[in-house]
């Protein structure tokens, strides 16, 4: 119990930030990978499920702008006053 309100938590943090901080042209690209891997998940194969998912995740880390001066959308600005 402890450990899935935990990983609630850090799901919960993981998607404000990529608000905050991802491009929509990221966010669009980021959709794509998630279709893949359900689809790899469907397909049962375990393989290409952690491969489409590790390459999923740089990704999305190399896509984050920290050093944004402006938010990037209407949720970034109310969450940053």
């Amino acid at each position: 119990r402890v450990l899935a309100e935990l990983l609630g938590e850090l799901i919960s943090r993981c998607a404000l930030i990529t608000l905050m901080y991802q491009s929509s042209r990221a966010a669009e690209h980021s959709n794509a990978e998630h279709a893949d891997i359900v689809q790899a998940m469907a397909a049962r194969d375990e393989a290409l499920a952690v491969r489409l998912m590790h390459e999923h995740l740089l990704n999305v880390e190399q896509g984050l702008a920290f050093d944004r001066q402006q938010p990037v959308n209407d949720l970034s600005m109310a969450l940053s006053f």
